[in-house]
């Protein structure tokens, strides 16, 4: 199984899931959360503003608050993705290897002949989209490994890896298929 290897580059596409699941997804059910907050603060602040209902001051500047946080994080999103469709065009042509082994991870880009390497057991948390696994070293900084750039079978083992080295601390935020529903599913092609 070890080690398993990624290699790819970095497109559009990988750093908008990523910066939009560090900013909004994540805790499991935070992007609910987030837009019930925000319709109720906003709610509460047009009616409180229109004089349907009477908030108090602190209420108000809570509401006033909430209704203005939620469109301004998803403005720094969009700022985070425009910043790096910009200024990121060298950083996307270049190769990226990361590898999963036993004891640690280690990653290099092309071009740069340092390569990092992290324990398992310094690695913050790992989660897993439809798209990518994201492992992050600390909160603000990510491995990121695209799925796209490798096998059914290494997605598998990734998975494995991960759970195996960081235990809870890797977490599934995604449909994943089971190995028995594919032998469901070709039983009931052949009948």
């Amino acid at each position: 199984m070890y080690p398993i290897v990624y290699q790819f580059k970095s497109t559009m596409d990988d750093f908008r899931e990523m910066t939009f699941f560090s900013t909004f997804s994540f805790r499991k059910g935070q992007n609910f959360a987030i837009l019930i907050a925000w319709i109720a603060g906003t709610a509460a602040f047009l009616l409180d503003l229109t004089n349907v209902i009477e908030l108090t001051q602190t209420i108000h500047l809570c509401a006033l608050m909430v209704a203005v946080t939620m469109p301004m994080l998803f403005v720094s999103y969009l700022v985070r993705v425009r910043r790096f469709k910009i200024n990121g065009a060298a950083y996307r042509k270049k190769t990226h290897t990361v590898l999963l082994n036993q004891d640690a991870l280690q990653y290099r880009e092309s071009g740069n002949n340092h390569t990092g390497t992290d324990r398992w057991d310094d690695l913050a948390y790992a989660f897993e989209t439809s798209h990518l696994f994201l492992i992050f070293r600390t909160p603000n900084n990510a491995v990121l490994l695209p799925k796209r750039c490798v096998t059914e079978k290494q997605i598998e083992e990734t998975r494995v890896c991960l759970k195996e080295n960081l235990g809870v601390r890797f977490k599934i935020r995604c449909r994943v298929k089971s190995k028995g529903w594919k032998r469901k599913q070709n039983s009931s092609t052949t009948i």
